[in-house]
């Protein structure tokens, strides 16, 4: 310990520069996975606020919700199954004298609707629910948005977190209020994790099959398209990191073998040395990775709530772990260069 943190003392310079290279690398790691998670939930967050694991929809609609109508088999359906919970969609726009967004309605279902983060959830078929991520464009309750082209309007009477579907805030309105719109269609049946065992039947329905809640996510265009490359981009920066800890420290080895030399011919066991390097790339990593990820904390604090950002803490860990896996596996090379050093030749001895 001792021999490390001397080194780290003298050659400090050197270590603070890598230390940089090490945060910086970890700062982006950490906000590509806090920026693919965000655009994950503004796909997807409001399928999973349903919780639950099957969806009974179209057949020939590539597991598209907001092309899917099964009303003319809803009979069927239910006469398989009591357990279901309707999905009414509809796409609309919503105006206020400031602004319009696009919205996809849906029905306040009392076994599926979030939970409202903010006010109350909607009683009445002039009520609406809206994405939280809305109030930075100016909506706050009480306040009456219109749908577009019509005289139907609507009061907000709260916001709840995370309800998106393909980047289109999603809306919650009673049963009552999805009469009042235009081109409303039941587009899905959710099902508990518990159903498996109807998929057969369901599939003999025609014009209608079973699917999960990943196949949900994963048929939405945007979904696949925004995860591959952010996440190769991820792999990519793990295995820079592994070449820059790699080539540091067998540098530093290299432009050290004579005092490792010495070192070896007073008695310094290879443990020891060895030791040393991996208390050094310890430090210098945990070092980076948590100035990283104060700095995101930090950061998420001051990013507008428009922008698809989202801290998995569970997953900011797993992250921090692999980067210190990473940082070990860099220091491999110089490990076996100190072992291989002869004291004789790092000291020039014949």
């Amino acid at each position: 310990m001792k021999l490390a943190l001397r080194e780290l003392k003298f050659y400090k310079f050197k270590y603070v520069l890598v230390t940089l290279i090490l945060f910086l690398l970890a700062f982006l790691v950490l906000f590509i996975s806090a920026l693919a998670q965000g655009l994950a939930k503004e796909n997807a967050s409001g399928v999973e606020a349903w919780n639950q694991e099957y969806f009974v929809i179209s057949e020939g609609v590539d597991d598209s919700l907001t092309q899917s109508n099964i009303e003319e088999q809803l009979d069927r359906i239910e006469g398989i199954t009591d357990e279901g919970h309707n999905i009414e969609f509809s796409a609309n726009s919503l105006t206020t004298p400031e602004s319009t967004i696009d919205a996809v309605f849906t029905n306040t279902d009392e076994n599926i609707v979030p939970q409202a983060d903010e006010g109350r959830l909607p009683e009445n078929s002039d009520e609406i629910l809206l994405n939280y991520k809305l109030t930075d464009e100016g909506y706050s309750i009480g306040d009456t948005v219109e749908l577009e082209d019509t005289d139907v309007t609507f009061e907000i009477t709260g916001f709840t977190d995370d309800i998106m579907y393909a980047h289109t805030s999603m809306a919650y309105v009673t049963d009552g209020g999805m009469e009042r719109l235009d081109s409303t269609s039941i587009a899905a049946v959710a099902l508990p994790e518990n159903m498996s065992f109807i998929s057969d039947d369901i599939n003999d329905i025609q014009d209608v099959k079973m699917v999960s809640e990943d196949d949900i996510k994963q048929a939405i265009p945007s979904y696949q398209a925004e995860q591959q490359p952010l996440n190769l981009m991820i792999v990519f920066l793990f295995i820079i990191s592994a070449i820059v800890l790699s080539a540091f420290f067998y540098v530093i080895t290299i432009q050290k073998s004579s005092q490792i030399g010495i070192l070896k011919a007073i008695g310094t066991k290879n443990s020891e040395l060895v030791k040393a390097i991996l208390i050094q790339v310890m430090l210098i990593t945990l070092t980076g990775v948590v100035l990283s990820v104060v700095i995101m904390f930090a950061l998420n604090n001051v990013i507008p709530v428009s922008m698809p950002f989202y801290l998995n803490t569970g997953l900011m860990v797993i992250v921090s772990g692999l980067f210190l896996v990473v940082a070990f596996l860099g220091a491999i090379l110089s490990l076996v260069r100190i072992i291989k050093i002869d004291p004789l030749d790092a000291i020039g001895g014949e």
